[in-house]
């Protein structure tokens, strides 16, 4: 407990007292929308790899509880940053990319279905399992069609490269980081961070 509070103390004051400021023309774009609009105050981008287990881990126990108890207060988008070591990545990436291509109200269940069952899929890449359990079968159909179709698939891998292109440009080298953003400033945060250790820094910040 006592190693938890001096880490939340550590990034509160590195946010507060360190974060550089940030022109809103440099903001990202691109992403999955999964909460929250451009209008609250407090934005999060994580570049996630669905295969990593840190990146389940936080999107499970931290960023879910956030987007169910800030809501429109906090911003939450999600970057594709699959790394080389995960064959299976990319290929959840496009799922969710062509999941998308539906509207982002069927995009997020595919995406939350795929963290729940990464222990399953990890183990054969049999993803399209987790995919299926989160649409209907009309959809589920579309989805497969879009991915077996040269031209709109090689839109999805130019999102996903887009979104990996975007993350090196801003010093992105592993999985989870979120870059947390308010009015004129923004911290660059790495590694799996508890909701607690969330909630003590942006309670503050959407006050």
């Amino acid at each position: 407990m006592l190693r938890k509070l001096q880490m939340a103390v550590l990034l509160i004051l590195c946010f507060t007292a360190c974060a550089p400021s940030v022109d809103s023309a440099e903001d990202a774009r691109g992403g999955l929308l999964l909460s929250g609009s451009d209008k609250s105050p407090v934005k999060i981008e994580v570049f996630s790899d669905f295969q990593c287990p840190a990146c389940r881990t936080l999107f499970l126990n931290t960023i879910r509880p956030i987007m169910q108890n800030y809501k429109d207060k906090v911003c939450v988008i999600y970057y594709e940053f699959p790394l080389a070591g995960h064959p299976y990545a990319r290929p959840a990436a496009r799922y969710v990319g062509a999941t998308a291509k539906l509207g982002s109200q069927k995009a997020k269940p595919v995406f939350e279905s795929i963290f729940w069952r990464q222990d399953e899929w990890i183990k054969d890449g049999n993803i399209e399992a987790a995919v299926s359990k989160a649409l209907n079968r009309e959809d589920f159909l579309k989805v497969q069609k879009m991915l077996e179709e040269p031209g709109t698939l090689e839109a999805i891998n130019d999102d996903i490269s887009k979104e990996l292109e975007q993350g090196r440009l801003r010093k992105v080298s592993s999985t989870p980081t979120m870059f947390i953003s308010y009015p004129g400033k923004q911290q660059k945060v790495e590694g799996y961070q508890t909701y607690q250790v969330m909630q003590l820094l942006l309670d503050p910040l959407v006050k």
